[in-house]
């Protein structure tokens, strides 16, 4: 005879979820077999000493991931068709992507565009945005920049740049970069962008068509994931372990023969935080390189490392003449500026050049050109500098939180640089659920299933450490804590 299923109240994992592995157990097991009508909530909740409220909640979780039905007068039915069990489905050994199960595209909505509502929302302290905040912004510097620059520039400040972008612009972005460590090749150039994503979207544009496979990691940034289903091509999960991009799975991938193009965030990852080490790098690279696979490097995070040893860009190691390697200044200085750069082999420039042009034409000069003085006159180093503080201070508060109040079992990530970091919760965890109850209670965050292509990564988030002064951070996370744990929440 089997056992009785018990739930621990105690238990980190709410009861809810308890009660959900429960009674999917019971189906596995032959009590309750497909067609059958599941008993009624008030028996279920006397059988296992719980509030029929904890019954419905595990009941509306069936139902959503297809072990159950509901028929309007007549009562709960076990599903006809069973779906697959995440406990019996070959584990990924990839923790970053979660549990099995999966959730559909339109579960998810449109998420860029909410995600800025939400991080306007002075109501609701979030942790999706994925943009520094007002109060790391250098607002009076820049004012006082762009005052300078207009009456330096008069009439000229509201013209088109040049095709390939402000000159003294692309000078004083080639300077930073060699400041860092990481200068212009022989042979390489520069365009200006309005914006990482601009820069993404011109190499899905310039080097493949509708229909084309395209290499991302698993899990992966939104932006890329969108770009990719708005532009008809096929993105192709590459998992991503705590090294960053696993090598093996990647060469797996190329071996088919099918891939157009590759894109990955390999410093301070979109959304781990992980940073790919240099072997990996040049293993990547290598492969890529073989297979005819032209890799963009999306290098939007590198000014922003604040901890450990800097690992160089894809461009800087031999080898690298099929890389685009995409900056910009929307995280490191301001989102609103919508400026950075692309940087590429002059052969691979040429065939982005006319893509960009039907697109933009050209960027404003004054943008670029208050940026080039702000550069120049050293006010960007400096505000680098202190800006690389203020993000250490506010993900030691997220991580301190973090471990007090979330499950025990929640794995972390704990990145050396960049804005956010993955939490993954125990497997029967929902994040959307989460989500559901989080935002009446004034909290939000960004669920794992935005950042997969085939929607798994259903009991992990990202969450943005710069948005929020340390004490509001800790604040908000004890009280998302409380509501992983099931208890309530304080009320704002």
């Amino acid at each position: 005879m089997t056992p009785e299923p018990t739930l621990n109240p105690g238990a980190a994992s709410p009861l809810y979820l308890q009660l959900q592995r429960s009674l999917r157990g019971l189906i596995q097991q032959g009590e309750w077999k497909p067609g059958m009508r599941l008993p009624a909530v008030q028996d279920l909740a006397q059988r296992f000493q719980i509030h029929r409220l904890t019954v419905l909640k595990a009941i509306a979780g069936l139902k959503n991931t297809g072990w159950i039905q509901t028929v309007t007068g007549r009562g709960t039915f076990v599903a006809d068709r069973l779906p697959q069990a995440p406990a019996l489905r070959e584990p990924s050994g990839f923790p970053f992507e979660g549990s099995a199960l999966r959730v559909h595209e339109g579960e998810l909505g449109p998420w860029l565009g909410e995600t800025l509502e939400r991080a306007q929302n002075r109501q609701l302290i979030s942790f999706s945005a994925g943009f520094p905040p007002s109060d790391l912004l250098p607002g009076d510097a820049l004012r006082r920049i762009y005052t300078r620059t207009m009456k330096d520039l008069g009439s000229a400040a509201w013209v088109y740049s040049a095709p390939a972008g402000h000159p003294p612009f692309l000078e004083a972005v080639a300077n930073w970069l060699t400041s860092e460590g990481e200068p212009l090749l022989p042979g390489w150039g520069m365009r200006a962008i309005p914006g990482a994503q601009s820069g993404l979207a011109l190499a899905v544009e310039a080097l493949t068509v509708p229909g084309d496979r395209v290499l991302v990691e698993s899990p992966c940034y939104v932006g890329t994931l969108a770009l990719l289903r708005t532009l008809g091509r096929e993105a192709v999960p590459v998992p991503v372990d705590g090294s960053g991009l696993n090598p093996d799975r990647l060469a797996s991938a190329l071996q088919k023969g099918d891939a157009k193009l590759m894109i990955l965030v390999a410093t301070f990852h979109n959304p781990t935080g992980m940073t790919l080490s240099r072997a990996r790098r040049e293993r990547v690279l290598a492969l890529t390189r073989a297979h005819g696979v032209p890799l963009v490097e999306d290098d939007t995070y590198a000014d922003l490392r604040f901890s450990g040893q800097s690992v160089p860009s894809f461009r800087m190691l031999p080898g690298a003449d099929h890389v685009i390697h995409v900056g910009s200044f929307s995280k490191s200085l301001a989102a609103g500026l919508r400026l950075g750069y692309v940087v590429a082999p002059e052969s691979l420039l040429t065939r982005l050049t006319p893509v960009q042009e039907v697109h933009t034409i050209a960027l404003p000069i004054l943008s670029q050109a208050a940026v080039a003085r702000f550069i120049t006159e050293g006010g960007f180093k400096r505000h680098v500098t202190k800006l690389r503080r203020a993000l250490k201070e506010r993900r030691d508060a997220m991580l301190e939180a973090l471990h007090a109040h979330f499950p025990s079992e929640a794995e972390i990530t704990e990145p050396k640089g960049g804005m956010h970091l993955w939490v993954v919760l125990p497997e029967d965890f929902s994040s959307l659920e989460l989500l559901k109850d989080a935002i009446p209670q004034g909290l939000g965050f960004a669920p794992g299933p935005l950042f997969f292509a085939d929607g798994r990564g259903t009991n992990c988030l990202r969450l943005n450490f710069s948005t929020h002064e340390p004490g509001v951070t800790r604040e908000a996370i004890a009280r998302l804590g409380r509501l992983i744990h099931g208890r309530p929440a304080v009320a704002l």
